[in-house]
């Protein structure tokens, strides 16, 4: 069966939180891409760099993962991800970028009434069978946030918003005891769908009631209506209006991003462009958005403290695309990003920071 998932200390968890470093950081500008920041539900902390590394066999991630690739037959998974990892058998796997930007793995156990959520951002990860990393990856910031979910029907409702709205891109399977009249026999086969009308605000819980909000968009819901020529943003108009606050938003950029044409330039939502762990104690190990595919954001000016990790990017590119984001709310997490963030706000006037 499925057990709630682990802590590096093997302790049962609600939920884990990872942030892998980019290579050639730190100090000596010699980290390897297998460090990580680390969080979970057990503590009221926020960050702190793992004492094992990535690949190690014990890490939340390895121990996750450990749980799907086994022999247990009473276990069943999902594997999506909008760049599909190559096999020995399919070096150059052909990518749909009509699917959506999302990337995951949903894993259940029908017999035992349980299952876990892990919402990530690294291509080409993780093959079927596999917990290895690919090379060229390691070079960037990435997250990982995994949830125990509460039951089976849990895990049911999140098959039907990854379909409809995510739009993933399923590249393996393993639907053990799953009824082909199941949303997640109708996710695991990649069935077609009827397009929904708007986005989707799902709530779940995990194993001890611990609530995420899954906020997510079909692309055909962002995407530009003639004579337009720009969609909507998933951050400033969806994420942002849903949860009434302003964001900073940590993402991949590659080309233009929605803050580079809001020609009224208001503050709510914020692009961040480097990344600065000093005041969490780890000076040194500084990074700018160009080594950071991860993609995150914290609100500002309000009294919650909430966390979005999500499979969207603040590019042009990303309202032709699915996707979405998990919500929750952590202080400890929630200070620990908020400072060692380095928003366009704070570039825009400190004269020490260097704009190149």
């Amino acid at each position: 069966m499925i057990s709630p998932i682990s802590n590096q200390n093997k302790k049962a968890v609600d939920w884990w939180f990872m942030y892998k470093l980019p290579m050639d950081i730190g100090p000596q500008k010699n980290s390897t891409g297998f460090e990580f920041l680390y969080c979970d539900s057990t503590s009221d902390k926020g960050l702190s760099l793992s004492e094992i590394s990535l690949d190690h066999k014990e890490s939340a991630l390895a121990l996750t993962l450990d749980q799907i690739f086994s022999n247990n037959k009473d276990v069943g998974y999902v594997l999506w991800n909008d760049e599909i990892p190559p096999t020995s058998t399919l070096l150059k796997p052909k990518n749909n970028n009509s699917k959506g930007h999302s990337k995951g793995v949903l894993a259940f156990s029908k017999k035992y009434n349980c299952g876990f959520y892990l919402f990530h951002s690294t291509p080409r990860f993780p093959a079927e069978g596999t917990k290895e990393l690919p090379e060229d990856e390691k070079g960037f910031g990435q997250t990982y946030l995994c949830t125990a979910l509460k039951n089976y029907d849990e895990v049911n409702k999140i098959a039907t918003v990854l379909r409809m709205q995510n739009e993933i891109q399923v590249y393996a399977s393993r639907l053990t005891g799953v009824k082909s009249t199941e949303p997640l026999f109708n996710l695991g086969q990649n069935q077609k769908f009827e397009i929904p009308l708007s986005p989707s605000i799902l709530n779940i819980e995990t194993t001890n009631g611990f609530k995420f909000t899954h906020i997510s968009k079909n692309k055909h819901w962002s995407e530009p209506v003639k004579p337009d020529k720009i969609g909507k943003d998933f951050w400033k108009d969806l994420v942002g209006p849903t949860l009434k606050c302003d964001l900073n938003v940590e993402t991949w950029r590659r080309g233009k991003v929605f803050g580079d044409i809001d020609p009224d330039k208001k503050d709510d939502t914020k692009d961040d462009v480097d990344v600065d762990l000093g005041k969490i104690g780890l000076n040194g190990y500084t990074w700018a958005y160009s080594k950071d595919h991860a993609k995150w954001g914290i609100s500002v000016k309000t009294d919650h403290d909430l966390i979005v990790v999500a499979d969207l990017n603040r590019q042009l590119s990303q309202c032709k695309r699915g996707g979405g984001g998990l919500v929750f709310k952590h202080k400890g997490l929630w200070q620990s990003l908020n400072a060692i963030e380095i928003s366009e706000k704070i570039l825009e006037t400190n004269p020490h920071i260097d704009k190149s």
